[in-house]
């Protein structure tokens, strides 16, 4: 296993669609596993293999906590087939270090993928961080990222002058978002400590 280089918003990669794998032979399992390994050392709870520079729909996920075992999961082509209801929450992305808002997720899915050996399987995820870290990283597979997700695009955009990924004015995106009633957005940003960044 080795550690990969992540890729960091504006680079291309995050914004294009990533090819279907569709050999199941040892360079997936290797970068499989160096993906994992990547998201460890970063403390990430997900990642995409865009965010490491490589254009193929796999990603991987682990949502265990710090004192239980690793339990990662391994997606190749995976593809929502069902989605319902609404679930509010901070998220991060190890794309966009630092960087977190409130984001608007399914409630409920049904996502179908295959694993390493190419068998094809089905999950349900619900209310709960495996929910929101799989549609995170199926859309860095689609291109999309949470930053057009966001609920309060206000407070997306804060954070991403903040921290140097846009430019802009600080002050006049702090009171624009005083003007907007939509300033509780940031108060749980101070948590952020707490947050586990998607990937």
């Amino acid at each position: 296993m080795a550690k990969l280089r992540l890729k960091y918003y504006p680079e291309q990669v995050l914004l294009q669609k990533a090819k279907k794998v569709t050999t199941f032979d040892s360079s997936v399992r290797k970068l499989a596993n160096d993906m994992l390994e990547t998201m460890y050392e970063e403390n990430g709870v997900g990642l995409a293999a865009p965010q490491v520079g490589v254009s193929k729909r796999i990603m991987v996920i682990d949502v265990s906590g710090e004192d239980e075992a690793n339990e990662p999961i391994v997606f190749i082509n995976p593809q929502i087939i069902e989605k319902e209801g609404s679930l509010v929450g901070l998220e991060g992305c190890l794309s966009f270090p630092n960087v977190f808002f409130e984001v608007r997720r399914f409630n409920r899915i049904v996502v179908k993928y295959q694993n390493l050996s190419g068998k094809d399987v089905k999950m349900v995820a619900e209310g709960d961080l495996l929910c929101r870290a799989i549609q995170h990283e199926i859309d860095h597979l689609d291109g999309e990222l949470f930053i057009n997700k966001a609920v309060s695009p206000i407070t997306a955009d804060l954070e991403l002058v903040k921290n140097g990924f846009i430019a802009g004015d600080v002050e006049a995106l702090e009171q624009e978002l005083a003007k907007s009633g939509q300033g509780g957005a940031t108060i749980k940003i101070q948590d952020k400590d707490k947050t586990p960044v998607v990937g």
